[in-house]
């Protein structure tokens, strides 16, 4: 896919904050923002939190106006477009991609896969070039896309049951979510209990259970025995489903459950026997 490139205008014009290069450095490009995965083939499909990406690409302008090799690229994001024609502004406080490729030949497709963007946020990309002295270009067009990524979180657990207990242990069953909503498998469970009621308020100061089970496949009834606990002691207990993009759902349902009073009378030691 190769983009297309546009005349610069008379000196002067305005035209969405785009500058004209000088004549004497590189010459200005096009540039193209698109989803990754769509320029390359078989780049991965799924992005998340950590991970969503855009793959950027223009065309590399020469050393001298659109002949030669340029030196350096500058490229830079924001997720707010240029204010007016106040490009300066915008280009001071954007942020810079790293790890941008050298330029090539005049002439040829230059690109960068810019990662760790936010899903479902538009991001504005602008692109300077630099020879070696260094003369620096007027700034690209903007080029702009929304990420993608994975926002639906599993659903919430509704039916978390307390169906045994012991002195030292309460046995729980509950209903698989899905990763998306009712759909697929969750990435993982977040299991936690407290001896006072927990609400999404204090969720955080709830104690994490150790070792809880993999999620099944949406619908699947799970089991978890909560171990190491106190006897005689009422334990309260929720839990959340997280996916693989970090979406969490929503708190399940709280329930609660008693520990059986497995502590004897203490042994008789003063036994004594008399005529």
């Amino acid at each position: 896919m190769t983009p297309t490139h546009r005349t610069a205008r008379r000196p002067g014009a305005r035209s969405r904050g785009l500058v004209r290069p000088p004549r004497t450095g590189p010459r200005r490009f096009l540039l193209a923002a698109v989803a990754a995965g769509l320029l390359l083939a078989g780049a991965a499909a799924a992005q998340t939190p950590a991970d969503s990406a855009l793959t950027v690409f223009w065309t590399a302008p020469g050393d001298d106006g659109s002949t030669g090799t340029a030196a350096t690229y500058d490229l830079r994001y924001r997720t707010t477009p240029v204010a007016g024609t106040d490009t300066l502004s915008w280009w001071t406080a954007a942020t810079r991609v790293a790890g941008l490729p050298s330029p090539h030949i005049a002439g040829s497709i230059d690109s960068v896969r810019v990662r760790g963007l936010t899903p479902v946020t538009t991001y504005y990309f602008i692109l300077r070039t630099s020879d070696e002295v260094p003369n620096v270009s007027g700034y690209s067009n903007i080029g702009s896309l929304t990420t993608s990524g994975d926002v639906t979180p599993p659903g919430g657990i509704t039916d978390l049951a307390v169906t045994a207990t012991t002195g030292t242990s309460l046995t729980l069953r509950w209903t698989a979510p899905g990763n998306d909503g009712t759909t697929g498998t969750a990435a993982s469970y977040d299991i936690r209990y407290s001896i006072l009621p927990i609400t999404a308020a204090n969720w955080s100061l709830a104690t994490p259970a150790p070792g809880e089970p993999a999620p099944a496949v949406a619908g699947t009834v799970q089991t978890y025995i909560l171990a190491g606990l106190g006897g005689s002691a009422t334990y309260y207990v929720a839990m959340k489903a997280v996916d693989g993009s970090g979406n969490v759902s929503v708190l399940s349902n709280v329930v609660s459950g008693t520990t059986l009073d497995v502590i004897p009378p203490a042994a008789v030691r003063d036994l004594a026997v008399r005529r």
